[in-house]
């Protein structure tokens, strides 16, 4: 199963990632907004970070997540290849971020993420044979 892709949008990036479950769906929404800023493979798993998030539901949970993952990326220039997600419940995860700080001679520069929007997000828990997926609008 792929981890996420890239759907169409006029100015901003649309992603949709996928999972098992919905832990595993989150954490691919933050290896794909990584994806956006640099080359994903290029990344060390040097540094490791822990993040609590809580939120009054699960469209919040998913944009704060992020959200705070931008934040980090701007304040203390890390970046991520990969995010372990433990939902505490519906509306309370805790989150590994395992990467290094950015160095500009190392890593390429891709987009500028600058905000993770409510607008278009979609949250669906994994039914039968169809794995559980998030959207996620970034501003670019």
């Amino acid at each position: 199963m792929k981890r996420f892709e890239f759907l169409e949008h006029t100015a901003d990036v649309i992603v949709r990632a996928y999972g098992d479950n919905l832990e595993e769906a989150f954490a691919a929404a933050g290896e794909a907004m990584f994806a956006l800023i640099t080359d994903r493979s290029a990344i060390k798993l040097t540094d490791e970070i822990t993040i609590e998030i809580e939120s009054p539901d699960r469209e919040g949970l998913l944009v704060a997540f992020l959200s705070k993952l931008i934040l980090i990326h701007e304040v203390d220039q890390m970046i991520f290849r990969e995010f372990t997600v433990t939902f505490h419940s519906s509306t309370q995860l805790s989150a590994i971020g395992r990467g290094e700080h950015f160095v500009e001679t190392r890593h390429e520069s891709g987009l500028h993420v600058k905000a993770a929007s409510y607008h278009m997000i979609e949250i669906a828990d994994k039914v039968g044979e169809m794995p559980a997926y998030v959207q996620v609008l970034f501003d670019v």
